[in-house]
């Protein structure tokens, strides 16, 4: 899953750069850009100050290290979350110490001066000096990897896992072809309203978030149908739509009022829509086996599900919100 960090300008003064160094600065923001969110001020003073810095270093030490940075900016790569801050005039390290305690991101990367200033021996002020053998690095080398599966996890685990994927999105996107079939509607809500309510308890960006569920019409209409076949199916998909609109959408509704709600049913004609997918800003996770998520005891304990971060299917979930809309 993701991790979050803050970076001080100042560590990437040109004065520490030698050939030590610009590795620990490469692998930060390689890290970055594998599975973690550089978190900066919508004023765009850090960003600004990183920019000048990093064009400073020597080319011999800075060429990559400014191709990696001009990337994680990109908005492809949705490696920059923006986060409001006070429009009051503050020096950049306390700038970015702030916005550390503010949005409880994981660490404040710094240069050795600025950890001299801070006078802080503390786990979240990471010296880059020290990157590669740091515990925010080891920590997000640990949640790049998977976790195995979730029932075999502390719930408190699976709680993590997932406010690191959704904390700082605006909105989230749950793709499950099965939904639209109208079984087992309960189990599903009750899987999706667990993700939505850490993100209602952690989300960075209260009230401004949205969500959409991508499913698939319970039964494929195909040119080749008789045209009684197709009316036939189109009834059943209507009557399974109602299922699912009462026994999920509208409850999911009314437990999170705030939050604009939209249930997408496509006709997957070619079968191209079967894995499931937590989809945020920031963060692909396939589901295994589905947001039926829950034993069926009501225990609260999980069924074997696993959460893999999988940020290469972005285009196939574009193509699965591009099938057309059933007809409903």
């Amino acid at each position: 899953m993701l991790v979050s960090a803050v970076p001080d300008p100042t560590a990437f003064d040109k004065k520490y750069f030698d050939a030590l160094y610009r590795i620990q600065a490469e692998d930060f923001l390689k890290g970055i850009e594998k599975n973690g969110l550089l978190i900066l001020d919508s004023e765009k003073r850090l960003q600004t100050a990183l920019t000048t810095r990093i064009k400073a270093v020597p080319i011999k030490y800075g060429q990559r290290l400014q191709i990696l940075f001009e990337e994680l900016l990109k908005n492809k790569t949705q490696r920059v979350v923006e986060c409001p801050v006070s429009p009051h005039p503050t020096p950049l390290l306390e700038l970015g110490y702030n916005l550390r305690t503010d949005t409880e991101a994981d660490a404040l990367i710094v240069g050795d001066d600025s950890l001299k200033t801070l006078k802080a021996a503390r786990a979240d002020v990471i010296p880059l000096s020290g990157y590669r053998t740091s515990t925010f690095e080891k920590n997000r080398g640990r949640y790049e990897d998977q976790f195995g599966a979730i029932d075999k996890l502390p719930k408190a685990t699976v709680d993590e896992l997932i406010i690191r994927a959704v904390r700082f999105s605006k909105w989230l996107r749950f793709y499950d072809p099965q939904i639209g079939k109208g079984d087992r509607t309960s189990y599903y809500r009750r899987g999706i309203e667990y993700i939505l309510s850490l993100w209602e308890k952690h989300g960075f960006f209260a009230g401004q978030q949205s969500v959409k569920i991508f499913t698939c019409s319970a039964r494929r209409i195909l040119n080749s149908d008789a045209a009684g076949l197709k009316r036939s199916k189109r009834s059943q998909n209507r009557a399974k739509h109602q299922i699912v609109v009462r026994d999920l959408i509208n409850p999911v509704k009314r437990r999170f009022p705030s939050w604009p709600v939209k249930l997408h049913v496509k006709n997957d004609a070619n079968r191209i829509f079967h894995a499931r997918y937590l989809q945020t800003e920031h963060a692909i996770i396939r589901v295994e086996r589905g947001f039926d998520l829950f034993d069926r005891t009501r225990t609260g304990k999980f069924q074997t599900n696993f959460l893999t971060l999988n940020m290469a299917e972005s285009p196939h979930l574009k193509e699965c919100r591009n099938l057309p809309d059933a007809d409903l």
